[in-house]
């Protein structure tokens, strides 16, 4: 006898490699995320974060600079083009419904990427907190520099708050933010967003909804196509 039941197909694998502090970061995840629901697909796809910082060189510290300063004083870029290129981006988020603060506070994000790696060491979902903080980031609702506010989001995924601190304060994980980074970067980055497809389709940037829609379905297709054979 003859089953006509169709296994379910594995997930295929999206991983992304962000920073919490990357505006073409934010950008993207929300594209990818509204190119997945537009295609009625987001339940053949997983899609897993991984550490890469912005600018390593950045001091910790609590946000008390704001990130028109940083670039100002970093990268000696007029405040002027900082402030025309950060309503550039706050257009682009408009076009995808996202919510876009132009000043937000700066600082270090490897303690952010730390904390990540013990949420994922404890059992809970790394990705769920990191997406927490980078979306009420960028919405201006909260400074993820700040201990209290990384401890709270800590505590929605299950990392309690002497566990988070004591992260914070010491250098636990850092390997593992190191080794995510590297990956990256022997896979090609520069820069992030950096998109691995499948495990083997790589794309840099924070692509256009319409690239994404196209990615998607290709992928889907080509699984299809090899489990038909």
């Amino acid at each position: 006898m003859t089953s006509n039941t169709q296994a379910t197909p594995e997930p295929i694998a999206i991983d992304i490699w962000t920073d919490v502090v990357c505006p073409w970061c934010y950008i993207g995840e929300s594209r990818l995320h509204d190119a997945l629901e537009a295609e009625g697909l987001s339940d053949r796809f997983k899609i897993e974060l991984h550490a890469f910082e912005l600018d390593p060189t950045s001091p910790v510290g609590d946000g008390s600079e704001n990130n028109v300063d940083h670039l100002a004083r970093r990268k000696g870029m007029p405040r002027e083009q900082i402030e025309q290129m950060e309503q550039q981006i706050h257009g682009l988020a408009d076009e995808i419904g996202r919510p876009y603060a132009t000043e937000r506070p700066m600082a270090n994000t490897r303690p952010l990427h730390r904390v990540r790696q013990a949420v994922i060491d404890n059992g809970g979902d790394g990705d769920a907190f990191f997406l927490d903080l980078q979306r009420r980031y960028f919405a201006g609702d909260v400074n993820p520099f700040n201990e209290d506010e990384i401890v709270a989001s800590a505590q929605q995924q299950g990392l309690d708050e002497a566990r988070t601190r004591e992260v914070l304060a010491g250098d636990d994980f850092n390997q593992e933010v190191t080794d995510e980074a590297r990956r990256a970067q022997m896979l090609g980055a520069q820069g992030v967003p950096f998109f691995l497809f499948n495990h083997k389709y790589t794309a840099p940037g924070a692509l256009p909804l319409d690239t994404f829609r196209q990615v998607v379905r290709s992928l889907v297709a080509e699984q299809d196509a090899q489990a038909a054979k």
